[in-house]
C-alpha cells in the first residue's frame, strides 16, 4: 500500500511540477504560426520531460488501474492526436452544417451553452423520457459521449461515472467546444461498420460528409442512439421514424423552419444500396 501511495504521489507531483512552469509572456501577441511552432515544441518539450519522470517509476501496466487513467486523462493527447492524424479523420470545416446541427440537436441541443456535464440536460431528459413515455433524449452531454468513445468503456459503474466526470472537465479545459465536436463526430459509431462520420458518409450514401442533405443529415444524426437497431439497411422504418424526430428536434430548436424541417420529413432518402426511406414505410421499431 505505502508503494501505491508514494507511486501515486511522484506521478500527480511530477506532473503539478511540470505544467507549473510557465514561459516568459512575448512583448507581442504571436502569429497563428508562431502559436502553432510553440504548441508544436511545447508537446515536445512536455513528452521529453514525461519520459524522463516516468523513467523513474514501474511500467504504467503495472500501476492501478484509477492511476492508470488519471496518467491518460492529464496527458490525452497521446490519444487524440493519433485519431486526428487518421485517414479517414475530417476536420469540422468540412462537415456540413446540417449535420452539425442535427447531431447538437438530438443528442445536446444546448452544447455550446453549458459545461462540459451539464444537470439540468440530465434532469430535463428524465422529465421528457417520462412524459413521452419511451426514452427520446439522454442525459450525457457529447463531452460525456466523446470521453466514452475514446477513453472509456460502456460500463455502468459510480467509478465509471466519475471517471467521465474527471475526463470530460480535462478534455473541455484544454479543447474547444468545436475541437470536441469534431471529435465526436470522427469517431461516435454509425452502425454498419462505420466508426466516424466520414465512413457514414460513404456506407450509407456514397458520398462525403460535406456533400450530405439535410435529410441524409438526420438520418445519420438518428444512428448513435441505437446503432445496430436503426441501421437503415435492415430496419428502414424505424430509423425514418428516429430521422424525423431529429428532424422535429432541429425545428425545436432553431436549427431549422417549419417548412425546412416538414420539407425534409416526406423527402424520400436513397441509400447506397439503393434502398428508399420514405415517409411511408411501416415502422418496425417502437422508439
Amino acid at each position: 500500500m505505502f508503494k501505491i501511495l508514494l507511486m501515486a504521489a511522484l506521478i500527480f507531483a511530477g506532473m503539478a511540477a511540470y505544467d507549473s512552469v510557465k514561459p516568459e509572456q512575448p512583448a507581442k501577441p504571436p502569429t497563428a504560426q508562431e502559436q502553432s511552432e510553440q504548441t508544436k515544441m511545447d508537446k515536445t518539450e512536455r513528452k521529453v520531460m514525461m519520459n524522463i519522470f516516468l523513467s523513474f517509476l514501474p511500467d504504467s501496466s503495472e500501476w492501478p488501474e484509477h492511476f492508470q487513467k488519471a496518467f491518460e486523462a492529464f496527458n490525452m493527447e497521446d490519444v487524440i492526436d493519433p485519431i486526428r492524424d487518421g485517414q479517414d479523420y475530417v476536420k469540422l470545416e468540412n462537415i456540413h452544417i446540417d449535420m452539425q446541427h442535427a447531431i447538437i440537436a438530438i443528442e445536446d441541443h444546448d452544447f455550446y451553452q453549458h459545461g462540459p456535464i451539464a444537470i439540468n440536460s440530465i434532469v430535463r431528459a428524465i422529465m421528457v423520457n417520462i412524459s413521452e413515455g419511451n426514452v427520446v433524449q439522454g442525459g450525457s452531454t457529447i463531452t460525456q459521449q466523446l470521453v466514452k468513445n475514446i477513453f472509456l468503456s460502456n460500463e455502468q459503474s459510480l467509478g465509471r461515472k466519475l471517471e467521465e466526470a474527471c475526463f470530460s472537465l480535462i478534455i473541455e479545459h484544454y479543447y474547444s467546444k468545436d475541437d470536441i465536436l469534431e471529435l465526436y463526430l470522427n469517431t461516435t459509431y454509425f452502425g454498419a461498420g462505420a466508426k466516424g462520420i466520414t465512413k457514414a458518409a460513404e456506407i450509407y450514401f456514397d458520398k462525403t460528409p460535406q456533400t450530405l442533405t439535410l435529410p441524409e443529415a438526420a438520418v445519420l444524426a438518428a444512428m448513435p442512439y441505437a446503432p445496430s437497431a436503426l441501421n437503415p439497411f435492415e430496419n428502414p422504418g424505424g430509423c425514418k421514424k428516429r430521422q424525423i424526430l431529429v428532424l422535429s428536434a432541429m425545428q425545436k430548436y432553431g436549427f431549422l423552419s417549419q417548412k425546412q424541417a416538414e420539407e425534409a420529413k416526406v423527402e424520400n432518402v436513397k441509400l447506397a444500396d439503393g434502398t428508399e426511406l420514405s415517409p411511408m414505410l411501416p415502422v418496425s421499431v417502437a422508439l
